[in-house]
């Protein structure tokens, strides 16, 4: 059982990254303070920094959460068709990296203040590995062609990422969405395997 102080340390840690989150989507990462940061989530800077080392270090912890959420939602998708799961996995993440928080956090602010390496290791632990382990089931099951995982993976994330930047610019977004995913859909089926 948790201690007081224990649920107030989570609270705290919560609205930090809830108040990060927010203002990191809205400013950026350059344009967010600590300050504001502390202020927005009602804690003093000491206890921010009782939590996270630096802003980078709350920037990473927020986007790691946006991950966690993003495979969370395409990991919901209840299908029993392991290719229809693929396919409404990546329906679901295209509406999902289309928000604007996802786009400005984790598509532009983390990759480039954290570094491409460090962002790597991020993308590895979630959309990366969990697209390879999608992926190589299906080879596996003889449902998709076999291809190179180290060169799949990157062209999915790829069409994933810059689909929902896409969705995200357009004027129209419910039409914007309804194209990326038919585009999407008919690259996916490109890749399946010939039925017997």
């Amino acid at each position: 059982m948790k201690s007081r102080r224990d649920e107030n340390s989570a609270a705290t840690r919560r609205a930090l990254l809830r108040t990060a989150r927010r203002l990191f989507a809205k400013h950026g990462f350059a344009g967010t303070g600590i300050e504001a940061i502390a202020r927005g989530s009602r804690v003093t800077i000491g206890a921010l920094y009782h939590h996270f080392d630096d802003k980078e270090a709350l920037l990473l912890a927020v986007a790691e959460e946006i991950e966690q959420e993003l495979l969370a939602r395409a990991a919901s998708v209840d299908e029993a068709d392991p290719w229809l799961r693929l396919r409404r996995g990546f329906d679901v993440l295209l509406e999902a990296c289309s928000a604007p928080d996802v786009q400005r956090i984790v598509f532009q602010e983390a990759p480039l203040v954290l570094g491409a390496e460090r962002w790597r290791e991020v993308e590895l632990r979630y959309s990366y590995g969990a697209m390879q382990g999608a992926v190589s089931e299906l080879m596996r099951a003889g449902i998709m062609r076999s291809y190179p995982l180290e060169m799949l993976a990157p062209v999915l994330l790829a069409l994933v990422r810059d689909s929902a930047a896409a969705i995200h610019a357009a004027k129209q977004r419910k039409t914007a969405y309804a194209q990326a995913c038919e585009l999407v859909g008919r690259f996916l089926e490109s890749l399946r395997s010939e039925q017997p």
